[in-house]
Protein backbone atom coordinates (compact mmCIF):
# COMPACT_ATOMS: atom_id res chain seq x y z
CA UNK A 1 0.00 0.00 0.00
CA UNK A 2 1.28 3.33 -0.94
CA UNK A 3 2.52 5.39 2.05
CA UNK A 4 0.34 8.45 2.63
CA UNK A 5 2.42 12.24 2.47
CA UNK A 6 2.01 15.65 2.88
CA UNK A 7 -0.27 16.70 0.31
CA UNK A 8 -2.25 13.96 -0.85
CA UNK A 9 -5.39 15.48 0.10
CA UNK A 10 -4.83 18.15 -2.39
CA UNK A 11 -4.38 14.84 -5.12
CA UNK A 12 -7.57 13.45 -3.95
CA UNK A 13 -9.70 16.56 -3.62
CA UNK A 14 -8.54 17.27 -7.55
CA UNK A 15 -9.53 12.55 -8.39
CA UNK A 16 -12.96 13.47 -6.53
CA UNK A 17 -13.82 16.71 -8.75
CA UNK A 18 -12.86 14.81 -11.88
CA UNK A 19 -15.30 11.14 -10.70
CA UNK A 20 -18.09 12.69 -9.11
CA UNK A 21 -18.63 16.25 -10.14
CA UNK A 22 -17.17 16.16 -13.38
CA UNK A 23 -17.36 12.72 -14.58
CA UNK A 24 -14.42 12.50 -16.71
CA UNK A 25 -13.24 8.87 -17.60
CA UNK A 26 -10.61 8.80 -19.79
CA UNK A 27 -7.33 10.18 -20.25
CA UNK A 28 -6.17 12.95 -21.75
CA UNK A 29 -7.97 15.41 -19.17
CA UNK A 30 -8.23 18.82 -20.70
CA UNK A 31 -7.77 21.15 -17.67
CA UNK A 32 -8.74 24.31 -20.10
CA UNK A 33 -12.21 22.89 -20.51
CA UNK A 34 -12.36 22.36 -17.17
CA UNK A 35 -11.70 26.06 -16.42
CA UNK A 36 -13.73 27.08 -19.46
CA UNK A 37 -17.04 25.04 -17.99
CA UNK A 38 -16.55 26.67 -14.86
CA UNK A 39 -16.68 30.55 -16.83
CA UNK A 40 -13.25 31.31 -16.13
CA UNK A 41 -11.28 32.63 -19.26
CA UNK A 42 -7.90 31.23 -19.88
CA UNK A 43 -5.49 32.95 -22.06
CA UNK A 44 -1.14 32.72 -23.00
CA UNK A 45 1.21 35.33 -21.36
CA UNK A 46 3.61 36.98 -22.97
CA UNK A 47 6.38 34.60 -24.05
CA UNK A 48 8.21 38.01 -22.09
CA UNK A 49 6.49 36.45 -18.67
CA UNK A 50 9.75 34.57 -17.86
CA UNK A 51 9.52 32.97 -14.16
CA UNK A 52 5.98 32.80 -13.72
CA UNK A 53 4.03 29.28 -14.40
CA UNK A 54 0.59 30.95 -14.66
CA UNK A 55 -1.75 33.62 -12.97
CA UNK A 56 -4.98 33.31 -11.30
CA UNK A 57 -6.78 36.50 -11.95
CA UNK A 58 -10.03 37.99 -9.77
CA UNK A 59 -12.03 40.73 -11.20
CA UNK A 60 -15.13 40.86 -8.07
CA UNK A 61 -16.64 37.46 -8.75
CA UNK A 62 -15.16 36.80 -12.05
CA UNK A 63 -12.28 34.17 -12.46
CA UNK A 64 -9.27 34.16 -14.86
CA UNK A 65 -6.18 31.94 -15.52
CA UNK A 66 -3.00 32.95 -17.68
CA UNK A 67 -0.32 30.63 -17.94
CA UNK A 68 3.06 30.74 -19.53
CA UNK A 69 4.11 30.48 -23.16
CA UNK A 70 8.16 31.02 -22.90
CA UNK A 71 7.99 27.79 -22.40
CA UNK A 72 7.14 25.74 -25.59
CA UNK A 73 5.41 22.42 -23.93
CA UNK A 74 1.96 22.12 -23.84
CA UNK A 75 2.36 19.72 -21.13
CA UNK A 76 4.01 22.20 -19.17
CA UNK A 77 1.38 24.58 -20.15
CA UNK A 78 -1.67 21.85 -19.25
CA UNK A 79 -0.12 21.52 -15.97
CA UNK A 80 0.64 25.34 -15.26
CA UNK A 81 -3.59 25.91 -15.91
CA UNK A 82 -4.50 22.52 -13.69
CA UNK A 83 -1.94 24.18 -10.75
CA UNK A 84 -4.45 27.60 -10.98
CA UNK A 85 -7.56 24.97 -11.20
CA UNK A 86 -5.76 23.85 -7.61
CA UNK A 87 -5.86 27.83 -6.58
CA UNK A 88 -9.34 28.02 -7.44
CA UNK A 89 -10.67 24.60 -6.00
CA UNK A 90 -8.82 23.62 -2.89
CA UNK A 91 -10.61 25.23 0.33
CA UNK A 92 -8.86 28.01 1.50
CA UNK A 93 -6.87 28.84 -1.31
CA UNK A 94 -8.27 31.72 -3.00
CA UNK A 95 -8.39 33.58 0.30
CA UNK A 96 -4.52 32.61 0.79
CA UNK A 97 -3.47 33.82 -2.84
CA UNK A 98 -5.73 36.33 -3.61
CA UNK A 99 -6.10 38.16 -0.23
CA UNK A 100 -8.65 41.42 0.34
CA UNK A 101 -8.15 43.92 -2.62
CA UNK A 102 -5.66 41.70 -4.51
CA UNK A 103 -6.18 40.89 -8.09
CA UNK A 104 -3.91 38.55 -9.20
CA UNK A 105 -1.58 35.72 -8.50
CA UNK A 106 1.66 34.60 -9.81
CA UNK A 107 2.19 31.44 -9.66
CA UNK A 108 5.41 29.55 -9.81
CA UNK A 109 4.53 25.50 -10.20
CA UNK A 110 6.38 22.09 -11.04
CA UNK A 111 7.23 21.03 -7.69
CA UNK A 112 9.99 23.85 -7.14
CA UNK A 113 8.42 26.26 -4.81
CA UNK A 114 8.59 25.79 -0.63
CA UNK A 115 5.22 27.32 -0.12
CA UNK A 116 2.61 24.93 1.07
CA UNK A 117 0.17 26.87 -1.01
CA UNK A 118 2.43 26.12 -4.46
CA UNK A 119 3.11 22.85 -3.46
CA UNK A 120 -0.94 22.46 -2.67
CA UNK A 121 -2.07 23.65 -6.13
CA UNK A 122 1.38 20.83 -7.32
CA UNK A 123 -0.11 18.14 -6.00
CA UNK A 124 -4.02 18.95 -7.10
CA UNK A 125 -2.98 19.46 -11.06
CA UNK A 126 -0.78 15.75 -10.60
CA UNK A 127 -3.75 14.55 -9.53
CA UNK A 128 -6.25 16.31 -12.00
CA UNK A 129 -4.03 15.71 -15.15
CA UNK A 130 -3.36 12.60 -13.95
CA UNK A 131 -5.78 10.73 -11.99
CA UNK A 132 -5.08 7.35 -9.62
CA UNK A 133 -6.92 4.88 -11.82
CA UNK A 134 -6.75 5.83 -15.08
CA UNK A 135 -2.94 6.51 -14.80
CA UNK A 136 -2.23 3.07 -12.94
CA UNK A 137 -4.08 1.43 -16.16
CA UNK A 138 -1.88 3.59 -18.94
CA UNK A 139 1.20 2.53 -16.89
CA UNK A 140 0.57 -0.71 -17.02
CA UNK A 141 1.22 -0.90 -20.91
CA UNK A 142 4.08 1.95 -20.39
CA UNK A 143 7.21 -0.13 -20.14
CA UNK A 144 9.94 0.91 -17.22
CA UNK A 145 12.34 4.11 -16.24
CA UNK A 146 12.58 6.99 -18.76
CA UNK A 147 10.98 5.15 -21.45
CA UNK A 148 7.58 4.98 -18.87
CA UNK A 149 7.56 8.52 -18.07
CA UNK A 150 7.65 9.84 -21.29
CA UNK A 151 5.45 7.47 -22.93
CA UNK A 152 2.77 8.12 -20.00
CA UNK A 153 3.75 12.16 -20.28
CA UNK A 154 2.42 11.48 -24.29
CA UNK A 155 -0.80 9.52 -23.31
CA UNK A 156 -1.84 12.39 -20.72
CA UNK A 157 -0.11 15.82 -22.04
CA UNK A 158 1.51 16.35 -19.02
CA UNK A 159 4.89 17.53 -18.40
CA UNK A 160 8.13 14.81 -18.03
CA UNK A 161 8.86 16.17 -14.41
CA UNK A 162 5.19 16.07 -13.38
CA UNK A 163 4.57 12.58 -15.18
CA UNK A 164 7.86 11.08 -13.11
CA UNK A 165 6.72 12.65 -10.16
CA UNK A 166 3.36 10.57 -10.34
CA UNK A 167 5.04 7.53 -11.65
CA UNK A 168 7.17 7.10 -8.45
CA UNK A 169 4.20 7.60 -6.75
CA UNK A 170 2.37 4.62 -8.07
CA UNK A 171 4.33 2.53 -9.66
CA UNK A 172 5.09 -0.86 -8.01
CA UNK A 173 8.99 -0.53 -9.13
CA UNK A 174 11.86 1.00 -7.25
CA UNK A 175 12.66 4.21 -8.79
CA UNK A 176 13.97 8.04 -7.48
CA UNK A 177 12.79 10.76 -9.55
CA UNK A 178 15.37 13.46 -9.51
CA UNK A 179 15.39 17.03 -11.03
CA UNK A 180 18.45 19.03 -11.14
CA UNK A 181 19.75 22.79 -12.30
CA UNK A 182 23.13 23.08 -13.10
CA UNK A 183 25.68 21.82 -10.41
CA UNK A 184 22.53 21.34 -7.96
CA UNK A 185 19.23 19.22 -7.04
CA UNK A 186 16.07 20.91 -7.10
CA UNK A 187 14.12 17.70 -5.76
CA UNK A 188 14.61 14.51 -5.30
CA UNK A 189 11.27 11.63 -5.00
CA UNK A 190 11.52 8.04 -4.12
CA UNK A 191 8.93 5.45 -5.08
CA UNK A 192 7.66 3.34 -2.03
CA UNK A 193 9.67 0.26 -3.24
CA UNK A 194 12.76 2.46 -3.24
CA UNK A 195 11.89 3.53 0.42
CA UNK A 196 11.57 -0.08 1.54
CA UNK A 197 15.34 -0.65 0.32
CA UNK A 198 16.25 1.55 3.25
CA UNK A 199 18.94 4.07 0.73
CA UNK A 200 20.69 6.18 3.01
CA UNK A 201 20.14 10.21 2.94
CA UNK A 202 18.20 11.18 -0.03
CA UNK A 203 19.51 14.00 -2.08
CA UNK A 204 18.06 17.48 -1.12
CA UNK A 205 17.09 20.56 -2.20
CA UNK A 206 20.26 22.42 -2.88
CA UNK A 207 22.97 19.14 -2.64
CA UNK A 208 25.42 19.08 -5.22
CA UNK A 209 24.81 16.76 -8.47
CA UNK A 210 27.23 13.33 -8.42
CA UNK A 211 30.25 14.28 -10.35
CA UNK A 212 30.58 10.96 -11.33
CA UNK A 213 26.96 11.25 -12.32
CA UNK A 214 25.31 10.73 -15.89
CA UNK A 215 23.24 14.54 -14.80
CA UNK A 216 26.32 16.01 -14.14
CA UNK A 217 28.08 15.04 -17.54
CA UNK A 218 24.72 16.33 -19.16
CA UNK A 219 24.35 19.49 -17.17
CA UNK A 220 27.54 20.77 -18.01
CA UNK A 221 26.51 20.85 -21.71
CA UNK A 222 23.22 23.59 -21.49
CA UNK A 223 23.70 22.88 -25.46
CA UNK A 224 22.30 19.33 -25.13
CA UNK A 225 19.59 20.47 -22.04
CA UNK A 226 17.87 22.32 -24.51
CA UNK A 227 17.93 20.02 -27.40
CA UNK A 228 16.15 17.73 -25.01
CA UNK A 229 19.16 15.42 -25.56
CA UNK A 230 19.48 12.35 -23.26
CA UNK A 231 22.34 10.27 -21.13
CA UNK A 232 22.69 7.05 -19.58
CA UNK A 233 24.83 4.24 -17.55
CA UNK A 234 25.44 2.57 -14.63
CA UNK A 235 24.94 4.33 -11.38
CA UNK A 236 26.78 3.98 -7.76
CA UNK A 237 24.04 4.01 -5.26
CA UNK A 238 26.31 5.55 -2.86
CA UNK A 239 27.10 8.50 -4.87
CA UNK A 240 23.40 9.55 -4.75
CA UNK A 241 22.35 8.45 -1.17
CA UNK A 242 25.91 8.14 0.50
CA UNK A 243 25.11 4.54 1.96
CA UNK A 244 22.85 1.97 -0.02
CA UNK A 245 22.12 -1.40 -0.53
CA UNK A 246 24.89 -3.72 -3.53
CA UNK A 247 22.43 -3.54 -5.74
CA UNK A 248 22.79 -1.93 -8.82
CA UNK A 249 21.46 0.95 -10.46
CA UNK A 250 20.37 2.42 -13.61
CA UNK A 251 20.72 6.09 -14.25
CA UNK A 252 18.51 7.73 -17.33
CA UNK A 253 18.36 11.97 -17.78
CA UNK A 254 17.14 13.86 -20.07
CA UNK A 255 17.50 17.88 -20.82
CA UNK A 256 14.12 19.48 -20.30
CA UNK A 257 14.43 22.14 -23.27
CA UNK A 258 13.58 25.98 -22.64
CA UNK A 259 13.06 24.96 -19.29
CA UNK A 260 17.02 24.76 -18.22
CA UNK A 261 16.87 21.91 -16.33
CA UNK A 262 17.39 17.77 -16.27
CA UNK A 263 15.18 14.87 -15.05
CA UNK A 264 16.66 12.10 -13.79
CA UNK A 265 15.10 8.59 -13.48
CA UNK A 266 16.89 5.82 -11.31
CA UNK A 267 15.68 2.72 -11.44
CA UNK A 268 17.08 -1.24 -10.20
CA UNK A 269 19.25 -3.62 -12.23
CA UNK A 270 19.28 -6.92 -10.07
CA UNK A 271 16.35 -8.79 -8.73
CA UNK A 272 15.75 -7.17 -5.52
CA UNK A 273 14.85 -8.77 -2.06
CA UNK A 274 12.08 -9.53 -0.58
CA UNK A 275 9.89 -6.40 1.45
CA UNK A 276 10.42 -5.91 4.87
CA UNK A 277 8.15 -7.23 7.04
CA UNK A 278 5.17 -5.32 7.90
CA UNK A 279 6.34 -4.48 11.43
CA UNK A 280 8.93 -1.71 9.98
CA UNK A 281 6.15 0.20 7.88
CA UNK A 282 5.98 2.54 10.80
CA UNK A 283 9.23 3.50 10.41
CA UNK A 284 9.46 3.95 6.97
CA UNK A 285 6.47 5.99 6.96
CA UNK A 286 7.82 8.47 9.23
CA UNK A 287 10.75 8.76 7.13
CA UNK A 288 8.76 9.09 3.87
CA UNK A 289 7.34 12.04 5.76
CA UNK A 290 10.39 13.58 7.05
CA UNK A 291 12.00 13.76 3.63
CA UNK A 292 8.49 14.97 1.72
CA UNK A 293 8.06 17.53 4.26
CA UNK A 294 11.46 19.82 3.88
CA UNK A 295 10.23 20.42 0.09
Amino acid sequence: MRKTGSYDFATVHAERLLRDELKITSLPVDPIAIARDRGIMVEPMPSTSNGVSGMLIRLNNDFAIGYATHIKSPGFQRFSVGHELGHYFLPGHVDAVLPAGATHHSSNSGFVSDDRYELEADHFAAGLLMPSALFAAAMCKAGQGLDAVDTLAGRCITSLTATAIRYQQLTPEAVAVIQSKGSRIEFCFLSDRMLSLKPGRRPLKGDAVPKRSATFRLNTDPAKIAKAERADGPADGADWFVDFPEIELFEETIGLGSYGRTLTVLTTVDELPDEDDPDEEAALEESWRTGFGRR
